[in-house]
């Protein structure tokens, strides 16, 4: 089971990181950028969980790649130690996002963020992927309840919502491993985490009855280029539960949630 780990907090890696501006292809060849656009799918398998006294609202998400491009990372090149969350770590880098064309060459790069090997896992996360909130009141401006801290996450191509044949020729999975230097979400596939998987969780020990927003926002830092026609404007969703206490166990019973962008949004299963 892949699972992800906390975003970085301090870098120890004097003059690494780089200015945050597209660079262009070093050969000037290729063709126009065929931007990503990474979206969230509406959290899903909410429930509360007790551990040890404590309880814990767990869900599980699915990043989804709707645009006609890939995302795609690599690091390496400029190997440093890290420190993150108070943990120390001996391989961390720049990441790079690789911004293609439709032939698949490389046109242009730009920052984004930072990855770190995990010991632990085996394999390479990437930095500030997404945010967790719980609001009251609305999604937006609510008071919010509950915050996670900027989860960090390896990339790979999971499943996909290509529904012909002739869909699924033109968009390939491309990304197989959780790799520092070379990984990414391919265009028209969704990268998958469970609920059961570490830190899809806020805590909430003792919250009342009510009802509550849960918030999903992709790329909180912004560090990956996406379509420049709404594809920075489509990162974030919210699903609206009500929190029953009634029971020997609390139940949550979903009201409604954000719209959905492509029908993908809301079609990867569970509730809602």
């Amino acid at each position: 089971m892949r699972m992800h780990s906390r975003t970085m907090v301090i870098l120890g890696m004097a003059g690494v990181v780089g200015a945050l501006f597209v660079t262009a292809s070093a050969s000037g060849e290729g063709g126009a950028i065929v931007y990503p656009n990474i979206i969230e799918a509406m959290p899903t398998h909410l429930e509360i969980q007790n551990d040890h006294q404590r309880e814990w609202l767990r869900f599980s998400t699915t990043h989804i790649n709707i645009g006609e491009g890939n995302l795609q990372i690599r690091g390496g090149g400029q190997i440093a130690s890290c420190d993150i969350d108070g943990i120390h770590y001996d391989q961390c880098t720049i990441a790079t996002q690789e911004l293609l064309d439709a032939a698949g060459n490389v046109v242009a790069t730009h920052p984004a963020g930072v990855a770190f090997f995990h010991p632990e896992h085996n394999h390479w996360h990437q930095s500030a992927v997404a945010e967790f909130t719980l609001k009251t009141g609305n999604p937006f401006t609510g008071v919010t309840v509950a915050a996670g801290v900027k989860i960090t996450f390896c990339f790979v191509d999971v499943k996909t919502f290509s529904s012909t044949g002739k869909e699924k020729k033109t968009y390939p999975r491309t990304y197989f491993e959780c790799n520092g230097d070379f990984q990414g979400l391919a265009a028209y596939w969704g990268d998958e985490y469970h609920q059961s998987t570490p830190l899809q969780e806020l805590e909430v020990t003792g919250l009342p009855e009510g009802e509550y927003y849960l918030t999903h926002e992709a790329d909180p830092e912004n560090h990956w280029m996406e379509d420049p026609n709404g594809g920075e404007d489509d990162n974030f969703t919210w699903v609206k539960f009500q929190l029953s206490r009634k029971g020997s166990n609390p139940k949550i019973t979903i009201l409604e949630h954000s719209a959905c962008v492509v029908p993908a949004q809301c079609g990867f299963g569970g509730n809602p």
